[in-house]
This record gives C-alpha cells, structure tokens and sequence, in this order.
C-alpha cells in the first residue's frame, strides 16, 4: 500500500549563505507504504558548521534535526574547509504533522543565524483510515479568539443531537488531544524510540527525539511496519479514546450524533479527523476583524495581560498588520479550501438572526431545522445560557456589533482599512468608510 508520494523536489541554491547544499532525498516520484519519510543531504558554509536544519510548512517548523553525518565526498570537494567532511544531515519528517498535499521548505541556520533555503519538497500523503460511522462524530468551530465561538458552542451544545462540555466551564480540546498524541505516535523521532530506547531514565526517552534516524535500530522491516500498519492501528485507538470521553459525557441513555469542539484555522487536526471521520461537520466561524480588534483590546485591559496573540506585538497598528491579517487569512483559506464541506456563519447573523442562522446550521447538520424545533433550540439557549461578564467587554450583545465605529481611534481605523477591508469584503462585511484627511 502506499501511503506517501514525493512529487517534486526544487533544489533551491543559496550562494550567497552558502559554500555549497543539496537535498539528495528523497527523489521526485519517489512512494512509501510508511506515513514519514527522510530529508537527506549537505549545507556547507564557509564560516562554520550549519547548527540546524528545519522542514517548514506556512511558516511553522513540522521537523528540526543537528547536521553531522559524515560526507566524505564534500570533504574531497571542499579540501581547505575543515568541517566539509560533516556538513551532513538526516532528517526524518512525519507526514501526520503534514497537509495531505503538502510543500516544505528545507532551510539550514548557521551558527551566526544566516538562513539559508536548500529545498522545496511537495508530496502527497494517503487519508488516514476511517473509522466506524456509528462513532459520535466531530461538529468542529473552526474560529480565532473573540468571534464569539463560546456562544456558538452553547447554542449547539442545546442540540439533542450533540455533547460537548459545557463552554462556559472549559474549553475541552478532546478531539485535538488524542489527534495531537497521534501525530507525536506516528513521527519517526517517537516510534523510532522503540528499537532504540536511549536514555530510558529520562521522562521523554520515548517520543520527539531529534537523535533518531531511520536504520538505527538495524530492523526495516519493523520500522515500516511502526511507520505505516501502526499508525493505522493508532487511529483505530486514539477515536476509541474520543469516543469513551463523549459517550461518558453524555445524559445516561442518550446516543449523540456530535461531539463539539473549537479549533484554529491554521492546524492540521481538523484535516486529520474529517479523514477519520466520515460524518464530520465543520462550521465556520467569523466576525467583523474590526470589532475583535475592539474586543481584543478590551479582554486584555480588563484583564491586565496581553493575550490573544497580542503579546506578539509591539502595537496595536502592529498586532493588525501580523497576527490579526493572519487569522483572517487563514479562515479564508479554510473556507476556499473546504468549499462546499464547510459551513459559515457570521457572528452578527447569529446575534441579530438566531433563529434563520441555527435552521440553516441545523440543515447542513442533517438535523431537520423545521421553524419549531429552532424556536426551541434559540430559547433554550437564552434561557438557560448564563451571564458570564468575564467573557463580556460591552455592555450588551447589541453593542458588540460594529462597535469599531465608536471604539477605534482614526489611526486604527486606517490600518484596518488598508490591511483587513481585502478579506473583510470576501466574508460579506462592508469595507471602512473613508475618513476625512487628518488635519
């Protein structure tokens, strides 16, 4: 069976960092009946030895490893560069951590922190086994912070169809717990540790160990079988354990169709249990880029500490242009990617329209959404859904809505003009009024 596909790989040459790089594995066309395969080659700089060497995917490292391994054939090419004959590296990338079509960069960091790209790989990775369909199934939020995805929550927690803890209590992440313990089972620096168990008195002997490389443990057969049947037989665990946690959580008697969970949209959990999955659903979630900014900036002063990635920032004019672009960006891609499998709701539809809003939600759920089953699902939500004011930074629901406009100082309001109003048209909302000149 094979489950991975290399189909291109790009040498990317850098001169100017480098002396000399190449990606030597894997080739293009090249299959595996494992779910992980290596990155292997040579990065020679003059000043010194490569210190890493990273496998990146939009932006974030999947896989790091040390260079060292022996290159005689460099250390004869490089004859006057005492390290050429260990510029080497081997580094094994799991595909779980991976998009099912993917791309990443190979890049080496030298000890005076220059970067250089050696690589691009794309490949291509089967979907995960599926299991049974009589398993409570996924409703998955997909959302960022402040976009009112605890409200959401609760309003499908009242479906007689779905369990979910209560969002006012936690902020329960099941489903991405046990699909982020498969993703560290199933890399090569975890079931590696196996054959070659190291220093077994330190607690993480046994998973995401960057030492590990592929043939340590002088049994191939047995690391294609822990790459690729194992992995398969750890899906089959892993929705077992989801499926326990829900079961026990629901009222005694009751068979949910759903469990509810939120998620952000640049992880790849999503993509692995809508694998998994077949009657997973996935819903949208979004809200005026302008007022979470508001709603952003309110949490953190009432709160006294910078959350919401604005710690990242070292404004709010910066934290618009980085950190809140990139959320906004990445919902539209998981919208345009998804397409017609996903379902989007924007937050003010859901506060001004609740009953049109939860029917259209409950039809693409399959869950009928006849004009009284809404009616009882929206008044029991506001009945019974509790005020809780940490949550809250206006005065009421209403006022959350389009509050930018009386929030946002002329200076803010420019920026989100200049870098959300692009995304914020694709989603529906009206771009920002010019203002008048300053001055």
């Amino acid at each position: 069976m094979t489950r991975l596909t290399i189909e291109e790989v790009e040498q990317r040459q850098s001169a100017r960092a480098l002396l000399g790089c190449s990606l030597d594995g894997p080739k293009d066309g090249a299959t595996s009946a494992t779910y992980s395969f290596e990155l292997v080659g040579w990065a020679l700089a003059e000043a010194g030895p490569m210190n890493r060497v990273e496998a990146i995917q939009e932006g974030r490292v999947v896989a790091a490893a040390e260079p060292g391994e022996a290159r005689e054939d460099i250390a004869a090419a490089f004859p006057d560069v005492a390290h050429a004959g260990t510029c080497g590296f081997r580094l094994p990338v799991g595909t779980l951590d991976l998009r099912g079509e993917f791309e990443i960069s190979v890049v080496a960091w030298g000890g005076d922190g220059s970067r250089a790209e050696i690589a691009a790989v794309r490949g291509r990775r089967a979907a995960l086994p599926a299991v049974s369909e009589d398993l409570i199934q996924p409703l998955m939020v997909n959302t960022i912070g402040r976009s009112g995805s605890t409200w959401l929550v609760w309003v499908l927690s009242c479906l007689a169809e779905s369990v979910c803890v209560s969002p006012w209590s936690s902020d329960a992440r099941v489903g991405s717990y046990w699909a982020s313990v498969l993703q560290t089972l199933a890399r090569p620096q975890s079931y590696l540790a196996q054959l070659e168990p190291g220093p077994i008195g330190q607690p993480s002997w046994w998973y995401d160990r960057p030492d590990l490389k592929f043939g340590m443990g002088g049994a191939p057969a047995l690391e294609g079988w822990l790459g690729g049947s194992a992995v398969d037989q750890l899906v089959e665990m892993c929705s077992e354990r989801i499926e326990t946690f829900y079961s026990r959580l629901a009222e005694p008697g009751d068979r949910p169709r759903y469990f509810v969970e939120k998620f952000l949209p640049h992880q790849v959990v999503p993509d692995l249990l809508a694998e998994m999955y077949g009657g997973s659903r996935e819903v949208v979630l979004v809200r005026d880029f302008r007022d979470i900014l508001c709603s952003v900036i309110a949490f953190n002063h009432k709160r006294g500490y910078a959350a919401f990635g604005r710690g990242k920032a070292g404004s709010d004019e910066e934290y618009v242009e980085t950190v809140l672009r990139s959320s906004a960006e990445w919902l539209k891609r998981r919208l345009d990617e998804r397409g017609d499998a996903i379902h989007l709701i924007r937050y003010e539809d859901l506060i001004e329209e609740p009953a049109a809003t939860v029917g259209e939600m409950m039809r693409y759920l399959g869950l009928g959404g006849g004009d009284e089953e809404v009616a009882a699902i929206v008044e029991r939500a506001e009945r019974d859904g509790p005020v809780v004011d940490e949550h809250r930074t206006s005065e009421k629901v209403s006022a959350s809505i389009g509050r930018w406009k009386r929030d946002l100082p002329p200076e803010l309001v420019r920026v989100c003009a200049e870098v959300l109003d692009p995304v914020l048209v694709q989603f529906g909302y009206e771009p920002t009024p010019e203002l008048a000149p300053e001055g």
